[in-house]
């Protein structure tokens, strides 16, 4: 068939789903980012926690801590806060690439179809042509 409409339509689909894959793997990058950052947060949190801690320490330590623990919980309250969204995107990006695989899937089948029924229309005239070779071919019958 020259020109089939679902030639175009299949390029279409096979394209979107690349751009969604790309996506995922963008999000689930990002998000892997984010959860490092909340990670390294709540370690340098509960590190700073410990020195502020150690009986060997002097009270300007304990201060110090005490004055950069409000900003820390912030900012790691914050880094998490991105992750979950970042974690929502990623959800939501592996559901598009899913509707976007059943898309291209259901052009794929329709394609596959379409081609078998030719090939059975194919068989189908190639049939009715040797039936009626064969008919020709016979000598009247006489009866």
């Amino acid at each position: 068939m020259p020109n089939d409409p679902l030639e175009t339509v299949l390029s279409l689909r096979r394209r979107a789903v690349d751009e969604a894959r790309a996506t995922l793997a963008r999000r689930s990058d990002e998000a892997g980012r984010a959860h490092t950052d909340a990670a390294a947060l709540e370690h340098a949190i509960e590190h700073e926690a410990q020195r502020a801690s150690d009986l060997d320490g002097d009270d300007a330590r304990v201060e110090a801590f005490a004055l950069w623990l409000p900003g820390a919980r912030t900012r790691a309250r914050q880094a998490r806060d991105r992750h979950e969204r970042l974690e929502a995107e990623v959800a939501r990006a592996r559901a598009d690439l899913a509707a976007r695989r059943t898309a291209l899937e259901s052009i794929e089948q329709l394609m596959a179809n379409r081609a078998a029924e030719a090939r059975a229309e194919a068989a189908r005239e190639e049939q009715r042509d040797l039936d009626e070779r064969a008919a020709r071919a016979r000598p009247p019958d006489i009866s």
